[in-house]
């Protein structure tokens, strides 16, 4: 029995090594749909006049001939998820801003921070929030985790992001996928982040420098 393991073993090794010749870095399926009409989350696409309600005050800044300038607008935000008997809404002003902003429940709102929203996912463990902004030579995003401690809404960065996202969407078993130029990142349900390609989607080429 025992000049038998080799051969099995070698056999087993060859056939590992064919796969993994054959296809190192395959693409992944990316398919996904559109997130169903929900009261739970408002999207600007379809829920433009519901958003409008939860406008808030944002200032721009803007360099003139006297130096930086601000100026106030009432922002409508392009999303919103309703969390903790209020609204988190997400802005994006493309290269003059956004807010991520906390709506309580008697309207009031409280901007918690800074940045260019893309999306808002409702999580078991808090709101997950995309943002990021790609604009002449700046292309990062990020991964905020939003909670509730107590009275106070509190919010903190889980991963940096390769690229300002373009897409992202959440599947049925609660994965969150972000692609940018450079390929997509999925927030696992442990709360890891694993790194991928998808199928038919155009990256970024890096052709060195010249």
């Amino acid at each position: 029995m025992r000049p038998a393991i080799k051969p099995i073993t070698l056999v087993l090794g060859l056939l590992l090594s064919a796969h993994i010749q054959a296809a190192p870095f395959a693409s992944i399926d990316c398919s996904h749909v559109e997130e169903p009409i929900s009261q739970e989350k408002l999207k600007y696409k379809s829920n433009k006049d519901e958003l409008q309600s939860l406008s808030h005050t944002a200032t721009i800044y803007s360099y003139g001939k006297n130096g930086q300038e601000t100026t106030s607008i009432e922002q409508s935000p392009q999303v919103a998820v309703k969390v903790w008997n209020g609204w988190l809404t997400g802005s994006d002003r493309g290269e003059w801003g956004g807010e991520l902003v906390f709506v309580d429940a008697s309207g009031n709102p409280e901007i918690l921070l800074n940045d260019n929203i893309h999306d808002i996912y409702k999580t078991d463990n808090g709101a997950i929030v995309i943002a990021g902004l790609s604009h002449m030579l700046s292309n990062d995003g990020r991964i905020y985790l939003v909670t509730r401690n107590g009275a106070s809404v509190d919010y903190r960065i889980l991963f940096g992001l390769d690229g300002a996202p373009k897409e992202s969407w959440m599947t049925s078993s609660g994965e969150i996928y972000i692609n940018t130029s450079y390929g997509v990142s999925i927030l696992k349900t442990d709360s890891t982040l694993e790194r991928a390609l998808c199928k038919g989607h155009e990256y970024y080429k890096y052709e060195g420098k010249r």
